[in-house]
């Protein structure tokens, strides 16, 4: 079995395998592909549940006109363009500029590890624009989505030049990682930052297996654009919520010791109540 990924998972193989969940049944690594699945279903099954994603995504979406000079959003973190279209022909004939409207809450702080997403942009008063004007899908905007995107560097970096279109990259220590984890090579948070304009967002990357120092990885993972990183190039993980990731490893788990092979848990019929505890705090009503 492929170890196939189209988006990042909350925990890696080390971690669900450690002697607190699995007690490493497998013996061994011939049911590591299997795991790594099991592992990224939970992970879909998680957003799904708290209706929100916890990693950060590359995405443009469309907004009808609140006609206010506040905007709701899904969660945000960062955004590269809003553009608005004045006529019926839904062509996005204005750019708003960052001066003209700000991020809300402004102290979410996305980047950050205790960080939680923005909810909303409001037109700023002296750049006011008519505010949000009333109307279909005719608000665009661009830009990095998800709860947080915080980076935290790995203690190594790429050892040989990392083409675009390379399934392997070569990394000084491949100790440092483990398989399901995201990373990014970059400094910790480059350039992107709250209330910035066009803020650099580098490629993501999802490590599927490790080969001593070489990393076999998910390319332009999470929407994000593929390109060419120098060597030497500082690699960073992404890091998540650590109760999303341990209700990821805790329900994985479960779920695998339930097996026909295994002796089974008596857990709550709907969802772990272990599980449910760690994610009601990230839990939100459902979009209308």
């Amino acid at each position: 079995m492929a170890r196939e990924a189209y988006r990042s998972i909350y925990g890696d193989l080390t971690k669900l395998k450690d002697d607190s969940l699995l007690k490493d049944p497998a013996a061994g690594s011939d049911d590591d592909d299997e795991l790594f699945e099991l592992l990224l279903a939970v992970s879909d099954w998680i957003d799904r549940y708290c209706n929100r994603p916890f990693y950060p995504r590359v995405e443009t979406l469309l907004f009808d006109g609140s006609g206010s000079d506040r905007l709701s959003v899904p969660d945000l973190i960062a955004v590269t363009e809003l553009a608005q279209a004045d006529n019926a022909g839904q062509s996005f004939n204005r750019l708003w500029q960052p001066g003209d409207y700000r991020l809300l809450p402004y102290n979410a702080a996305p980047l950050r590890p205790w960080g939680h997403p923005y909810a909303a942009i409001r037109s700023r008063a002296e750049h006011r624009n008519g505010g949000f004007t009333p109307g279909e899908a005719n608000f665009r905007i661009s830009g990095l989505w998800g709860y947080r995107r915080f980076a935290e560097p790995s203690g190594a970096a790429l050892q040989a030049q990392a083409d675009a279109d390379a399934a392997t990259i070569t990394v000084t220590d491949g100790a440092q990682f483990r398989p399901g984890q995201t990373i990014t090579p970059n400094a910790a948070n480059p350039a992107i930052s709250e209330n910035s304009a066009n803020p650099a967002i580098s490629e993501q990357m999802l490590i599927t297996a490790i080969n001593g120092p070489t990393l076999t990885v998910t390319r332009a993972l999470n929407g994000t654009t593929p390109a060419a990183h120098p060597s030497g190039a500082p690699l960073n993980i992404l890091r998540w919520p650590p109760s999303v990731e341990r209700a990821a490893l805790i329900q994985t788990a479960r779920i695998w010791t339930r097996a026909a092979d295994f002796q089974p848990f008596y857990v709550d019929a709907d969802i772990d109540t272990d599980v449910r505890l760690l994610l009601e705090p990230y839990r939100k009503p459902p979009s209308p």
